[in-house]
């Protein structure tokens, strides 16, 4: 399910069309609005996953420190904890301990961030101010110091990217511990300060598509096509092949603080997850033998986090079906062809 509490970003990267579409300027729900939402969800005996799909929920951050958090809190002790909620923030999150604590606390476990990139030239260039001048790396370990997992979006594709910044996103994600890495080439959505420019240097081809896995680019980017293409697909293949990205659960799960217990609650569902994860993932994939190593060195080593690393174990398998699938549709040069 999904909620909505506010509109607009504070913010305004080039890249991104939330400024021209929705403003600067955030706006946000009363406490009661949210409140009812919640309400008939429950209701409506809904249990689970909530996604809360603000483009950024830091947007008015003294509304959601004061009003909307407390509000939360109270709500889900009173019903039971029976929502788990996914967010999206910018990375200065981590400035704020106390806001990550009372997240948790109100049933928010996991937030998507968008890390973009490890160079400091690029996030210039992007008006990404958010991010820089700040150790990205630290602060992603430390939100999920404190109990909260942390997905991010990672970019590829602009004007002042070297050839070294394929291994340089490929070393970021792994040693941070981001599972869950989108990672796309830069596009130009219409309504953006990126496409005016290029648009104005004639470098536009043609609309964006919307997919983040068909190697597409709407514009002629500065770095050869060919190079990019094969260091996108380096990414791709150093992230989630069964290896690193088992790599990278254990990494994780070594970051990650302690779950909330009360929004633990293991049902048929999970159970048949778990056994079909053991059939499919840990008997009859290639990649078993990964599978086994994280169930044993999990149960030996975070046995707390285990519900998480079989969680992982499952995404992880979904996510090599996807690169799999772009391995045998890769445009010329991707992948070194």
């Amino acid at each position: 399910m999904s909620l909505q509490f506010s509109r607009g970003c504070p913010y305004s990267c080039d890249f991104c069309e939330i400024p021209s579409l929705l403003g600067q300027k955030v706006r946000i729900k009363t406490t009661d609005q949210i409140i009812s939402e919640l309400d008939a969800l429950y209701h409506m005996k809904w249990q689970g996953s909530v996604s809360i799909v603000d483009d950024n929920f830091l947007g008015n951050e003294r509304e959601i420190k004061k009003g909307i958090l407390p509000a939360i809190i109270k709500w889900m002790r009173k019903h039971g904890y029976p929502f788990i909620f996914n967010i999206q923030t910018s990375i200065n999150l981590a400035d704020d301990q106390d806001l990550v604590s009372r997240m948790i606390e109100a049933g928010i476990n996991s937030t998507f961030i968008g890390i973009e990139t490890p160079s400091e030239n690029s996030l210039k260039n992007s008006n990404k101010v958010q991010n820089r001048n700040r150790d990205m790396l630290q602060d992603v370990k430390e939100i999920q110091r404190s109990g909260m997992l942390v997905s991010g979006g990672f970019i590829v594709g602009f004007d002042s990217d070297t050839p070294d910044v394929f291994q340089q996103q490929i070393d970021f994600i792994q040693q941070s511990g981001i599972v869950w890495a989108m990672v796309g080439l830069l596009n130009a959505p219409k309504n953006t300060r990126l496409y005016e420019r290029l648009e104005a240097e004639n470098r536009i081809t043609t609309e964006v598509t919307g997919s983040n896995t068909d190697y597409s680019m709407n514009f002629v980017p500065k770095m050869n096509s060919g190079e990019l293409l094969d260091g996108y697909y380096s990414i791709i293949q150093n992230t989630y092949s069964a290896k690193p990205y088992y790599k990278r659960v254990r990494q994780c799960l070594l970051n990650l603080g302690g779950l909330n217990r009360k929004q633990i609650k293991i049902d048929r569902y999970y159970i048949q997850a778990f056994f079909k994860s053991i059939f499919i993932i840990g008997i009859f994939n290639k990649g078993r033998a990964e599978y086994w190593k994280l169930f044993i060195w999990t149960l030996l080593n975070r046995p707390g986090l285990f519900p998480y690393a079989i969680m992982f174990t499952i995404t992880g398998y979904h996510f090599r079906k996807v690169y799999g699938a772009l391995a045998n549709h890769q445009p010329p040069h991707a992948g070194g062809q």
